[in-house]
This record gives structure tokens, C-alpha cells and sequence, in this order.
């Protein structure tokens, strides 16, 4: 063997140093040129024999984009018609810029086939775009049916077998859509084909292609300017057709012009602007019960840290309430979450329906019931703009302009809260809303707090990264424990002053990464860390105990206005259902909030989709994929579309079914 091997070597030896010959060398990069050259050439030829069509094929391309007008004119016309008048027709000509982007897209992604294919390039292009045509007409009817574009979720779903029937089609509508679209498509690839050798288009081809894309870029810049200047519903509307993803230059024209974005309700935006969101009228609302109601709010207060340790004085209460196991925030940012919790709808419509100034029910409701409502956030909510949307117009306004550490803010929330309750007559009912905000990054707490360790020390924010997670969790659960002090003080003299145990919620606006994901904070993704969050509910109404049915925040508007007697139909009050009725086979939507990452997340299964994930990713509850998550998704795919398209496939239980506390 080593004579083998010492015979293989100077064969080698000899062979490197062929390759690595200078006359080699020369040779072989003179054949790859040569080779190159004759590649360059051929292209150059084909583009040659495809350059006649270019004009023409530009011109096809921008009338299909155009045709978007068409597919997508309903749903653009109900977004533009929440507008003030005076902006409608700056949305609608920005509307026509993202057309002509939509053809131009077309363009420039079909214009490598003028080099590979040449003069058949006349024939390719009419197919593609005439495929484009029927994709956007599809997209429009997802658009209009499920409120979304198309994404990863809706073609997973779509292409389980029988995903059409639960759209309401029959087999024989089934059919003649298919025959439908292959017409369609047969009779555009045609006219195409005869379009390009007619010769229609622009004499200088990049001159346009430069002159579109300026157009398409000041569209963006004005589009920005206007969203930065009149809010949300600008955004809802310039989004309505495809591949018009928003530009945000709210913080550079914050620094022009001195002025804050444009987040509140804008009153002379939208013609809409006051009108609550909910199809009832506040005043037919009625109570036929009115106990004190108290909604405490914790930030970034994630389910696991709901513990015997951790939080005592609400582990303790709990024996005597309903904890409700699967309840998750409809979004992991506070603005998004505030909304669906007090609008009761899904985070994803909060641009179309703050924007356009609609308010929430909840609030004149309890009015028109005699409640004093008092609003207090030691979590600061101006930068969200929550203050002049969601707490608009409660009466009294909401309070957040606390200063100081986060746990010296919570005290002084908790002591003007408790002197609100004091000047309440006992003849009246109370609304009390607290947000404690002593849990947020960089959860701050007092030394009597000081019970788990070692913790991180809250110096040095940026240097978290070195910071070890079980650090970074022990100072989080000393300020729960701090918070959950104060929250038992609050809430045992509130019974002390009023006599009586209130109806009480407690819950976290979102939750919190530690690095289990390679992030700390929220707001970046729909993972079980930042939408998983504690639901406690005290009140005679409930059956005290546990119960493991999927809830969200989208349910507390028509949980309140179930336990307090009144009898309109959930659907009347916004996308959530009484969690005193919770539905076993639901899906809740849940979302980033400022980025369009999804989940829907049921009794068993996790879809995640979105920004950032070409397909769909099927795990479970917390997280963890599943090895069968393709079959499961699949039997799952005919609720999944129920639910997306806002029909239930049961009717709602009687009341919930708790189990005991062990």
C-alpha cells in the first residue's frame, strides 16, 4: 500500500504542476473567454431578435397592471370613502401610480426572458402576463373574502383537497370557474401575441422604464407624507393593492417639520371620525347588572410568570376566580393589543379603523349605564397615540403623564386610583382601568422586591446581549412580584372602600422574550413568549376554576357585556366571543401589530405566517414543530378557512366550563 501510494504522489505532483503551468493556465482562461465570448454573444443576438417587441411588451404590461384598477376598485373605493373629500382624490391618483408599479414589476421581472429566449419572447410574455392577470384577479377575491392578500396561510390552505367547498362553491361553480379562468387566459395570451406584433409602445423604452419608476417612487414619498400627516387609514388605503409595501418616514418628517405623527383620532380626516366601531348604538345597550368593574393591565407580563412564587397575592386570589390557561394578546405591541381589547376586534383592522377615527363601544356604553369610569396608565401611552384613540373619549380623559422609575410611577398611579374610588358615590357604579407599567423592560422594583437571584442589575441596556437569560428573567420576576403587591393593595382596599368584591380582570398586554428566540422585548414576533399572557376573571357569574379553551383580548368587550346582562349578539359587538362561552374550535388571529407576521393558534395547532415566512410553519402551542404538522394542517384546512372568512363552525355554549383549581 505504500508503494501505491508513493507511486500516486509524483503523478500528482506532476499533474499540479501541468495545471499550474503558465501556458496552461493561458490556454484555459483563453477557452473560457472564448467560451464566454461566444455565450455573450448568442444573448446579445437573442436580445437582439426580442428588442423590436420591447416597447410594445412594456405597454402590455402596464395595461394588465392596470387592470388592478378594476379587480381591486371595490375594496379601494370602501378604504378611500373613510377618508375626509379632500385627500379621496390624492389616494385615488396614487392608486393609478401603483398600477403602472404593478406593470412595471411585470416588465422588469420578464425582461431576462428577451435574452434567453429571443424572438420567442414574443409568445412567453402574453402567457406570463395573461397568468399575472388571473392571479390578480384571484388575489382580489381573497382580498374582498378574507381580508387578506394572498399569503404563505391562504395557499396552504386553498390547495387541501376540498379547500373550494367550504367557500360555498359547488362543484359544478368550481368547474366553471376553472373553465372560466382557462378562457381567460387563452383569449388574453392571444390578444397578446397580437398586441406585440402590432408594435404599439414607447419610441425610448428606458427612458420610460426611468420616467415610471420616479413616478412610482415620488408616489411612495407622498404616500409616506400623507400617512405621516393623517394616520392610519392613509396607510389601509395605499396598501389595498398588491406589492405596495408601506414606507415609513415618520421619524425623518418628524425632524422636518418639528411635528409628531399624525396617530390620534383625526377628526377632520374621515367623515367616520367619533362614530363607534361596533353596529349598535351605545345607547340601546343594557345592563341588566352593574357591580364595579376593575381591568388591570400588567406590562409585558407573559404567562409563565403567573406562579405561586412569582405572583402570590394573585396565585391566591385565583382559587377563588376563573384562570383561563390559553388566553393570548391579539398582538405583541401595546398599541395593537389595547385596541382589539377595547375595540374587541382583531389587530390586523386597527390602521382601517382608528385611522378613520372610529371609537370604541365599550366606553359609552358604560356611560349609558351610569358608570363613573376612571383611566390610569403608569405605562406610559402617548408615543402610541392610544390617548387620542382607544381613551379618546372616556370620561375624564385617561392619566399618563407619570414620571419617574417605573415602580414609583406604579405607586402613584395606585394612590390616585384609590382616591378616584373614594370620590365615588356608593350609589354608583365603577369602571376603574390601571396600567401597571413596572414589568416593562427594564423591569424596575424596590429592594423589598428583591427575591429572586442573581438578577440582572437594569444598568446598561445595550449590553443585554452579555447579559445571561436566567439574569435577565429573575429582575422580571422581582418586578412581577412587586407589581403583584401592589396590585393586591390596590385591589383589597378598593373592596375595603366599595364593600364588595368587584368584577375584576387581570391580564398583561403582551408578553416577553428572553432570549429563547435570540431576542429580549416584544413586538417582533407572534411566538407563545410574547402573546401568551395570564387571564384572571373574578366575578359570581363564572364557575370558579380553570378553563383551557383558546381566548384572546378580542373577547373581553363581549365577555363584560355578557356578564352584565346584555343580550345583543357578539357578532354585533366586534370579532370576540364571551370567554363565560369560550368555543373548543376556534382560531384566534393574532399578529406583530406594526408588521404583518400572523398566527392563528388553536386548541392544538399553531399556523404562523407572513412577513418574513414564504410559506407557513405548523407547530404547536408553545411553539415547537410538529413532525406530522402538513397532515394536521390539512384536516384543520376546512375550519382554518371558516374562520378566515368570519363563520364559526359551531354555535356558542351556554356557559363556560371550568374545571377545579387543584
Amino acid at each position: 500500500m505504500h508503494a501505491a501510494i508513493s507511486g500516486i504522489r509524483p503523478r500528482t505532483s506532476l499533474m499540479l504542476a501541468k495545471v499550474w503551468h503558465p501556458e496552461y493556465l493561458r490556454r484555459a482562461m483563453s477557452r473560457m473567454s472564448d467560451a464566454a465570448s461566444s455565450a455573450a454573444a448568442i444573448f446579445l443576438q437573442r436580445f437582439e431578435a426580442a428588442r423590436p417587441y420591447l416597447s410594445t411588451a412594456l405597454t402590455w404590461c402596464v395595461l394588465h397592471g392596470l387592470v388592478a384598477l378594476l379587480y381591486f376598485g371595490g375594496a379601494l373605493r370602501v378604504a378611500v370613502e373613510r377618508l375626509a373629500p379632500g385627500l379621496r382624490p390624492l389616494l385615488l391618483a396614487g392608486s393609478f401610480a401603483q398600477a403602472l408599479f404593478l406593470g412595471l414589476v411585470a416588465f422588469l421581472g420578464t425582461l431576462p426572458l428577451a435574452v434567453l429566449l429571443g424572438h420567442r419572447y414574443r409568445f412567453a410574455l402574453p402567457v406570463l402576463t395573461a397568468v399575472g392577470g388571473v392571479l390578480l384577479g384571484l388575489d382580489a377575491l381573497v382580498l374582498n373574502s378574507l381580508g387578506f392578500h394572498i399569503n404563505g396561510l391562504v395557499l396552504a390552505v386553498a390547495l387541501q383537497p376540498h379547500a373550494l367547498a367550504e367557500t360555498g362553491l359547488s362543484s359544478s361553480e368550481v368547474a366553471l370557474v376553472a373553465g372560466a379562468m382557462v378562457v381567460i387566459l387563452t383569449l388574453d395570451t392571444a390578444a397578446g401575441i397580437w398586441f406585440l406584433r402590432r408594435g404599439f409602445g414607447p419610441r425610448r423604452v428606458a427612458r420610460t422604464v426611468v420616467l415610471m419608476t420616479a413616478l412610482c417612487t415620488i408616489e411612495r414619498l407622498v404616500t409616506a407624507s400623507l400617512i405621516f400627516a393623517h394616520g392610519g387609514a392613509v396607510q389601509h388605503a395605499t396598501t389595498t393593492l398588491p406589492l405596495q409595501a408601506p414606507l415609513r418616514m415618520n421619524t425623518l418628517l418628524s425632524r422636518i417639520t418639528g411635528n409628531a405623527p399624525a396617530s390620534g383620532l383625526r377628526l377632520g380626516v374621515s367623515p367616520e371620525a367619533g362614530v363607534p366601531a361596533a353596529s349598535i348604538d351605545p345607547a340601546a345597550v343594557r345592563f341588566t347588572r352593574r357591580p364595579d368593574i376593575v381591568v388591570v393591565l400588567v406590562e409585558s407580563l407573559r404567562d409563565d410568570f403567573f406562579t405561586a412564587d412569582v405572583m402570590p397575592n394573585m396565585w391566591r386570589r385565583a382559587q377563588s376566580g376563573t384562570r383561563f390557561l390559553h388566553h393570548h394578546s391579539a398582538a405583541s405591541s401595546t398599541d395593537y393589543s389595547l385596541f382589539s381589547m377595547f375595540f374587541g376586534l382583531e389587530a390586523q383592522r386597527r390602521n382601517a379603523v382608528v385611522g378613520a377615527g372610529r371609537t370604541p363601544l365599550l366606553f359609552p356604553a358604560l356611560a349609558h349605564n351610569g358608570y363613573q369610569q376612571f383611566f390610569f396608565a403608569a405605562s406610559s401611552v402617548d408615543w402610541m397615540g392610544l390617548k387620542d384613540t382607544v381613551f379618546r373619549d372616556v370620561t375624564g380623559g385617561l392619566r399618563t403623564d407619570y414620571t419617574g422609575r417605573s415602580h414609583l410611577r406604579d405607586e402613584a398611579m395606585v394612590r390616585d386610583a384609590l382616591a378616584a374610588v373614594e370620590a365615588t358615590p356608593q350609589d354608583k357604579p365603577l369602571f376603574l382601568f390601571v396600567f401597571f407599567a413596572g414589568t416593562h423592560f427594564d423591569y424596575d422594583y424596590p429592594p423589598r422586591s428583591e427575591v429572586f437571584s442573581p438578577a440582572w442589575n437594569g444598568k446598561g441596556g445595550l449590553s443585554t446581549a452579555r447579559v445571561p437569560p436566567e439574569h435577565l428573567k429573575a429582575r422580571a420576576w422581582n418586578a412581577a412580584y412587586e407589581v403583584d403587591t401592589k396590585v393586591e393593595e390596590l385591589l383589597a382596599r378598593i373592596e375595603s372602600l366599595r364593600g364588595a368584591r368587584p368584577m375584576t380582570l387581570v391580564t398583561g398586554d403582551h408578553g416577553e422574550e428572553f432570549r429563547e428566540y435570540g431576542r429580549v422585548g416584544h413586538g417582533s414576533d407572534v411566538t407563545a413568549s410574547q402573546l401568551h399572557v395570564p387571564m384572571l376573571v373574578f366575578d359570581d357569574q363564572l364557575p370558579v376554576g380553570q378553563v383551557d379553551a383558546v381566548t384572546g383580548h378580542i373577547d373581553v368587550v363581549s365577555t363584560i357585556f355578557d356578564l352584565l346582562g346584555d343580550t345583543h349578539s357578539p357578532a354585533m359587538l366586534g370579532d370576540g366571543i364571551p370567554m363565560s362561552r369560550p368555543d373548543p374550535q376556534r382560531y384566534l388571529l393574532t399578529t406583530v401589530g406594526w408588521e404583518a407576521r400572523y398566527a392563528l393558534i388553536g386548541q392544538e395547532l399553531k399556523v404562523h405566517f407572513g412577513a418574513g415566512r414564504p410559506g407557513t410553519v405548523i407547530t404547536d402551542l408553545r411553539d415547537r414543530p410538529l413532525a406530522d404538522g402538513k397532515e394536521r394542517l390539512a384536516a384543520e384546512a376546512p375550519r382554518i378557512l371558516r374562520r378566515l372568512r368570519g363563520t364559526s363552525e359551531s354555535t356558542l355554549p351556554d356557559a363556560a366550563t371550568a374545571t377545579d383549581v387543584p
